[in-house]
């Protein structure tokens, strides 16, 4: 299968050519903090729509307030597109779990506790093929350009022991765009666009 990878698009979509591809990924942060677009998801959705893509499947980020506030028991937010929170689906026999929380943002979409970090990654089940989380894990393409620091969490890459997916795609940490094979894992940062700018880095292609 051949899987089209992207994140941190913010609202920029437009701008990013994509190439044909049996599955896309969009891992979170679709839309800016503070969107003044009247309808973003439904901006989205219809790109989606439009994309050369047999399947595609999303998460949220935290600038992706819009999809934090849908109501409880609300329909999907994409009809073109399926969306994943805390959950998994299965596309042409890969196993897709996505799930969006970040650490150490306060005030943000989709920001959890430690404690409760613990809790969404617990949920994430093993054996399988694809994880798509919005933060990378800690030490693993999380440091930003100005720093050494690691933005990464550490809860999720103990977790990834137990979990060990085939592919680990997120994006979050826009500088640390990249990709890095650890044990059997492929790690991909898929941060679509550097901070401000409207110049779009190649989306990521991989075959599984």
């Amino acid at each position: 299968m051949r899987i089209c990878l992207i994140a941190d698009t913010h609202g920029k979509h437009d701008y990013l050519p994509l190439p044909e591809a049996d599955l896309l990924i969009h891992c979170g942060d679709m839309c800016e903090f503070s969107d003044p677009r009247p309808d973003p998801l439904g901006e989205m959705d219809d790109w989606f729509k439009a994309a050369p893509a047999k399947n595609v499947i999303c998460i949220g980020g935290n600038h992706d307030r819009s999809l934090e506030r849908r109501p409880a028991g609300s329909p999907p937010p994409f009809p073109h597109a399926t969306y994943l929170e805390d959950s998994a689906t299965t596309i042409g026999g890969l196993t897709i779990y996505g799930s969006p929380w970040c650490p150490n943002l306060p005030g943000f979409a989709f920001y959890a506790t430690d404690e409760q970090l613990r809790e969404h990654w617990r949920k994430i089940p093993e054996g399988i093929d694809i994880l798509v989380t919005h933060t990378p894990p800690h030490g693993i393409l999380d440091t930003p350009s100005r720093s050494q620091k690691h933005l990464g969490c550490p809860i999720l890459l103990e977790e990834l022991k137990r979990i060990r997916p085939r592919l680990h795609v997120f994006g979050h940490v826009h500088a640390a765009y990249g990709r890095q094979q650890v044990g059997d894992t492929l790690f991909v940062n898929a941060a679509s666009f550097s901070t401000g700018s409207h110049e779009p880095r190649p989306p990521w292609v991989v075959e599984i």
